[in-house]
């Protein structure tokens, strides 16, 4: 993750996050100095199910791994989505990224003149907008972003 990034204009919102095998992996390896302090709910579900505080301390920092991995993916979708919505006008603004991982989306909350609109973008869309950055796929946004927010007159590339 770049620190120089600006801090996004926009809300993210992550849920259903599954944790990757690399997740898993950094946190099966981290020196126990980096796992997280337990909560006192954490340590007594550890017990229940007879699980080590290390062992559950890991799957917490996976989990924490995996929430910062789509932040970022967040960061990136939403940045794509912003420039989409400047050929637009000021009065066209992302509020929000929303990751509904259960569901296999991205919400994209995007406030219009006519109010706020949600925009569904599927995951396996957005991460080929995110990993590649191929016209055709970042065209394949542009189609959804403008018909999501009333103006499909800007579908076929033209401009205001």
């Amino acid at each position: 993750m770049s620190l120089s990034m600006p801090e996004p204009t926009f809300d993210i919102f992550i849920s259903g996050v599954t944790n990757s095998a690399e997740d898993w992996k950094r946190a099966l390896e981290a020196p126990e100095s980096e796992l997280p302090s337990l909560t006192e709910e954490q340590e007594e579900f550890a017990r229940r199910f007879k699980v080590s505080d290390e062992e559950y301390a890991r799957g917490v920092l996976a989990a924490q791994y995996g929430e910062s991995t789509q932040r970022e993916r967040a960061r990136k979708l939403g940045q794509s989505v912003a420039q989409v919505l400047s050929g637009l006008g000021p009065e066209y603004r992302l509020r929000a990224v929303v990751r509904e991982g259960v569901n296999f989306r991205w919400i994209l909350r995007i406030e219009t003149p006519s109010g706020v609109r949600n925009v569904q973008i599927p995951l396996d869309l957005a991460d080929d907008i995110i990993d590649s950055g191929v016209i055709e796929v970042l065209e394949q946004l542009r189609q959804r972003v403008v018909v999501g927010v009333g103006r499909p007159e800007f579908a076929n590339g033209s401009q205001r």
